[in-house]
């Protein structure tokens, strides 16, 4: 059964499952940007009216700031937050809009397979070589950098099943398809 027919079929369940982990991501995400936002409101109190700095605090941000990224751009991706060039669309006649969005979302897809590659390898190697952080907080590399794998396999999965949305979507719909109006 196709999932446009009825609502079913494993595109339907695929689009259902990266929709629910973009939404637990950006819940993590906003709740890890409150803390971020916690820890630097506490960094400023402690320096400026307690003339104590919080050497740490800058740490923990930083590696917070790296579990945000990871998790906010497979949301970003699905919501159509993300960065859409849309300044040669007027240049383009109306019956190659659809083409050239395909092109840009395929040139998303290539990007989230290099990401994905990227971080897998770079995190096998902080596992294997078991790096510690170069901050005042010494900590292995690898319970920071775990998010990496994850959140660019979601970000690659999250792509997918926009090119196949996208796909599914009649020409004359595309202009309705896109960044500003969240898909």
């Amino acid at each position: 059964m196709d999932a446009s027919a009825g609502g079913g079929g494993w595109f339907a369940a695929l689009e259902r499952f990266t929709q629910r982990v973009n939404r637990i991501f950006l819940i993590l995400s906003a709740i890890l940007v409150l803390a971020i936002l916690a820890l630097v409101c506490l960094s400023v109190i402690f320096r400026y009216f307690l003339n104590n700095p919080l050497a740490w605090a800058l740490d923990y941000t930083t590696f917070l700031l790296v579990f945000v990224f990871f998790l906010a751009i497979s949301p970003a991706l699905q919501g159509g937050n993300h960065i859409e060039v849309d300044l040669f669309d007027p240049l383009i006649p109306e019956k190659w809009h659809k083409a050239q969005r395909m092109i840009g979302k395929l040139l998303t897809l290539v990007f989230a397979v290099a990401l994905l590659i990227f971080i897998a390898r770079r995190f096998e190697d902080i596992v294997d070589l078991d790096e510690l952080s170069f901050t005042m907080v010494h900590m292995p590399l690898k319970y920071i950098f775990w998010i990496g794998p994850i959140g660019a396999a979601q970000f690659l999965l999250t792509a997918i099943v926009d090119i196949i949305r996208f796909a599914k979507t009649p020409a004359e719909d595309v202009a309705k398809f896109g960044a500003a109006t969240g898909h």
